[in-house]
């Protein structure tokens, strides 16, 4: 597989991490079991992938697998949501930092790439703006509880990490795609 190829099949894998990190649907069971029809701990693992993938080209994405690992496994609590009372603050806190670090350090690399590889200036800017927007959304939605008494702006805060969300699987499709017609001849 050539270099090009490797590249495009990182971040195609990478689109599909966010693809299962963000889009969350469960069957419940009296709040007690959850059944995940989208885990997000696959997620981490196409996102350890893609991650593994790309590392040739920017080898301070390998500094990252350990953390794709490390917090797939601790999303696999997602499963038995009567868990996250039993986790203790400081642990939960330091999950949700290596959460953001883990997101700011990969699109940052990936903005990179886009710069490095393909020579675009305007695809890299997109993608560095949605990823200061990701985790600014991402940082508030851990901070929603500060916020919970006023519903107007938990409904304002969820419509507005939606877009970003979606924002940002659309410029990682297009990364991927732009990595993908210069692969060919």
């Amino acid at each position: 597989m050539t270099e090009q190829a490797d590249l495009f099949t990182g971040a195609r894998r990478v689109f599909w991490g966010y693809f299962f990190l963000l889009l969350d649907f469960n069957l419940n069971f009296n709040s007690d079991f959850t059944i995940p029809l989208l885990p997000n701990f696959i997620g981490w693992i196409f996102l350890w992938r893609g991650v593994d993938a790309l590392s040739s080209a920017r080898p301070s994405l390998e500094l990252l697998k350990p953390f794709c690992t490390a917090l797939g496994v601790c999303a696999l609590t997602q499963f038995v949501p009567s868990l996250d009372g039993l986790i203790p603050g400081w642990l939960s806190l330091f999950i949700s930092m290596l959460t953001l670090y883990t997101h700011f350090q990969l699109l940052t690399d990936l903005a990179a790439l886009a710069e490095e590889m393909l020579d675009d200036g305007e695809l890299a800017k997109r993608l560095r703006t949605s990823r200061t927007l990701f985790l600014l959304g991402q940082t508030a939605m851990y901070c929603y509880d500060l916020v919970l008494q006023a519903m107007g702006l938990v409904v304002l805060l969820l419509a507005v990490t939606f877009c970003v969300s979606v924002l940002l699987l659309f410029q990682l499709w297009g990364f991927s795609r732009d990595l993908e017609t210069q692969q060919s001849p």
